[in-house]
């Protein structure tokens, strides 16, 4: 009950950072990177892969109390979650501005909710073999496509024993 409590008030608290920066939307254009990782600038999977990041909109659409997530393991190269009804997993390569999935399996458990089936067919076709651009900002972790975000994943600290394996 605490978890879930927890878990609700960052939720909103993220949705909140989210919804009250100003002069950025989901349509806005991803900032131009330059740089890359370097001594100056530190890699930001090292910050990414000590988190797990929870689906907090997927294609425009705010989503409350998102049982989907993602976790990536920096040294294998391989990310693993739930998708909401089924665990999920992968392989992904990655440099400091963007990242690509790899071999994205799951699964195949039948969601009870129409709804959530529908939702987690779009994060997994979303994820398959595609590429994004990301930033890092108020806490969230954010795949562009073409300029406009695809997923925004808020950030939440691992669990202290992480049982979640990928599939």
């Amino acid at each position: 009950m605490i978890t879930k409590l927890i878990l609700t008030a960052t939720t909103v608290v993220l949705l909140a950072n989210t919804c009250n920066r100003q002069g950025k939307t989901t349509n806005e254009k991803q900032p131009e990177v330059t740089e890359q990782a370097g001594a100056d600038r530190p890699d930001p999977w090292t910050f990414i892969a000590k988190k797990r990041w929870n689906l907090i909109q997927l294609n425009g659409t705010t989503l409350t109390q998102s049982p989907i997530w993602l976790e990536f393991d920096t040294v294998q190269k391989r990310f693993s979650g739930h998708g909401g009804c089924n665990r999920v997993g992968g392989n992904y390569e990655a440099d400091s501005v963007q990242i690509q999935f790899k071999q994205v399996i799951s699964t195949r458990m039948a969601c009870l909710d129409d709804t959530a089936n529908e939702r987690e067919s779009t994060f997994l076709r979303l994820l398959s073999d595609h590429s994004y651009t990301f930033d890092i900002a108020d806490q969230t972790l954010n795949l562009y496509d073409s300029g406009k975000v695809v997923l925004m994943l808020g950030m939440q600290d691992k669990p202290a024993a992480s049982t979640q394996a990928a599939p």
